[in-house]
């Protein structure tokens, strides 16, 4: 996805609100200052994917910071809170006998994690409790797309996490399909970015008792940038039959290389801000999911 004008106050307010918590108010100021000088020479260069252009800020961030992972402390406290979500949650899938009735309650438990995001200027996650409250009646736009998980069964499905506490969710939906048959292999980054899952979270988050199996990115990218990942993750992509691509940063940076990958992508994300919105013809605030199918010669 190319960059908006909106995009430029977005990022710019994120590191700057990162810079806020972390050093004192005269070094905010001096590090703003190269991370709006950086953020211009990648505007003139011709960059114009948004995600790549946050992911290289957030690295000046955490180089000009001496910081590896900024948001240690809060992705703690969002995987103790998404674990508590996700335990209630199995207690009630379990009680659900009709199929498509737990796809659609697995779905939904995980686009509700997609609310807790901290990386989107003027955007306010929900509170634990307003989480469960509303699982029952959230409206999903694009509900109908999920049917390509109905078949899958023998096929495997990899599964691009996005957040911590999140991540917890997304368990819910993992198990769901290999209940169904599916290998679900799940797809964690090796370095921080915001506060996405890394592979440091994934003991405390018990991915390895609900995925097939975790791999990581190889990178601290906020997506699977197809000139950094890892060998592993390159083999996966060349023989998984479905992609799930959870957030917003996945369908930033996957919209612009969704044909050279050729295979199903089910985005699932809530749009948090106008670009986004606008790209998908939704409201902001809309729950969506996106179904991309590659065409056939």
């Amino acid at each position: 996805m190319k960059l908006h004008a909106d995009c430029i106050p977005c990022i710019v307010y994120v590191r700057y609100n990162e810079l806020e918590n972390i050093v004192k108010a005269e070094k905010s100021v001096e590090y703003l200052g190269y991370v709006l000088r950086e953020f211009s020479n990648y505007i003139l260069s011709g960059e114009t994917n948004v995600t790549r252009i946050a992911t290289n800020l957030f690295r000046l961030v955490k180089r000009l910071t001496g910081l590896e992972d900024p948001y240690r402390d809060f992705k703690h406290r969002a995987n103790i809170d998404g674990l508590k979500v996700y335990k209630e949650v199995r207690r009630l899938l379990n009680t659900i006998a009709n199929n498509r009735e737990r796809l659609e309650l697995a779905v939904k438990a995980s686009l509700l994690g997609n609310a807790l995001d901290l990386g989107v200027a003027g955007y306010t996650p929900p509170s634990l409790s307003e989480l469960v409250e509303a699982l029952h009646s959230l409206d999903v736009r694009g509900l109908e797309n999920i049917d390509i998980l109905e078949r899958v069964y023998s096929k495997t499905v990899l599964y691009l996490l996005d957040n911590a506490g999140e991540a917890a969710l997304d368990r819910l939906l993992a198990e769901e399909l290999r209940r169904r048959g599916a290998v679900v292999v799940g797809v964690v980054k090796t370095g921080s970015f915001q506060n996405d899952v890394t592979v440091y979270e994934v003991e405390e988050l018990e991915l390895n008792e609900s995925f097939s199996k975790i791999i990581e990115t190889g990178t601290d990218a906020s997506s699977i940038f197809l000139d950094e990942i890892s060998q592993e993750l390159r083999n996966h992509l060349e023989k998984t039959d479905i992609i799930i691509a959870k957030g917003m940063a996945h369908f930033e940076y996957l919209t612009d290389i969704k044909d050279i990958i050729g295979k199903p992508i089910l985005y699932m994300l809530r749009a948090k801000c106008r670009p986004i919105a606008r790209e998908l013809g939704v409201q902001v605030g809309d729950f969506i999911t996106h179904l991309y199918v590659p065409k056939r010669d």
